[in-house]
């Protein structure tokens, strides 16, 4: 087990003896929702719930570890431990009971401190994790399976130091290139258009983002009137006239300041689509061919593996297919599992007939979070 030196080691007893080994390949920080110190945190993981972390951060930069770094701690759901033995290490960190408030001074420096150490203690890439399971740096919401499907923690203004301050602050402190990623630079102050970008709900926003989320954005914008600053567009690519637009944007919802630099935060971007937009996509027309190919193909004939399983464990979730059948095969239990679904909603005859229509399997991803994208 691997103890930080800058940390006062309060062990819990028995999770530190007891709990598997990880081998760590990501840092997620979190907010605890309570201007705790870490005396009161271990104190609460020790008293008051069978949850843990493996670090927490006070307000004034004090930092306790609770479990060594090469144990799993439950503060992580799926991220705690994988089946190839890779974990998260997880920081909590004193916050108001909303997580709302900013990380202070003290905290960020100490986060900084930290991150250094567990890059050059496991060798974590100095980079936003790119998936649930990508080796680096982020923060609890980041991805819905690093919480019980979804968590507000920690706040826009937390998740905003994360990209300007705490990722660039480990980057410079191990010397640059401490990872495999570049730190995005902070909003600009010198009344330029921001160029920084932000994740939300694992999707990039902001400068330099790419991918289908991006023309989404655009063209809500334009439909909301405020589509001024394209002279093209809007297409795949974020650019300054995203930026600007999203600004008007912002303004026009009453914020203000560094509210109001044209980056999207989760509030702001749930009121422009109604929802957030998920990072697993399933086309309607793949999952279609699937399964009209799949039940009559070999057992276990994968047309489109990738997005099936999507669309397989939703099944599974509902209660409409067992876990076993999960497999990235459209055969014929998961096309009766589907029909299964279809009639739940009040679909009969051929409308229930298991092949997926634009309507349920939109349904099923309102659900389930994933996108329906065609």
């Amino acid at each position: 087990m691997a103890w930080y030196p800058g940390a006062e080691k309060m062990e819990l007893q028995p999770e530190s003896d007891a709990q598997p080994a990880i081998v760590p390949t990501q840092v997620i920080f979190h907010s605890i929702a309570a201007p705790w110190t870490p005396r009161r945190m271990y104190e609460y993981w020790r008293d008051s719930t069978n949850l843990e972390s493996h670090f927490g951060v006070g307000y004034d930069g004090a930092v306790g570890q609770f479990v060594g770094t090469q144990t799993r701690a439950d503060a992580n759901y799926r991220a705690n431990r994988r089946a190839d033995g890779t974990g998260a290490v997880s920081v909590e960190s004193a916050s108001n009971d909303q997580h709302t408030d900013p990380w202070t001074d003290a905290q960020v420096a100490a986060m900084v401190a930290l991150g250094a150490w567990l890059h050059r203690q496991h060798g974590i890439p100095v980079r936003v994790c790119r998936s649930t399971d990508d080796p680096g740096f982020g923060y609890h919401r980041l991805f819905p399976d690093w919480s019980d499907g979804g968590t507000a923690c920690p706040g826009d203004a937390r998740v905003r130091q994360f990209h300007d301050l705490v990722l660039p602050g480990i980057d410079a402190f191990v010397g640059g290139g401490g990872g495999t990623g570049t730190p995005l630079p902070p909003p600009r102050s010198d009344g330029a258009p921001a160029r920084y970008r932000v994740t939300v709900n694992g999707l990039e926003y902001g400068y330099g983002a790419h991918g289908p989320q991006v023309r989404e954005v655009g063209e809500a914008l334009v439909a909301a009137g405020h589509g001024s600053h394209y002279t093209a567009g809007p297409d795949e690519e974020w650019r300054d006239a995203d930026t600007l637009n999203y600004q008007d944007y912002q303004h026009g919802l009453g914020y203000t300041g560094s509210a109001a630099d044209g980056v999207p935060g989760e509030e702001s971007l749930r009121r422009l689509l109604g929802r957030l937009p998920s990072p697993r996509r399933v086309s309607l027309a793949h999952v279609v061919a699937a399964a009209r190919t799949d039940p009559g193909a070999e057992q276990g004939h994968q047309t489109y593996g990738g997005e099936v399983r999507i669309v397989e464990q939703a099944l599974a979730d509902e209660g409409f297919l067992e876990q076993r059948w999960v497999d990235g095969s459209l055969g014929t239990r998961t096309v009766q599992a589907y029909a299964a679904f279809q009639r739940s909603l009040g679909y009969s005859g051929t409308d229930a007939n298991g092949i997926p229509g634009q309507r349920s399997l939109r349904e099923l991803g309102q659900r389930r979070g994933f996108d329906v994208i065609d």
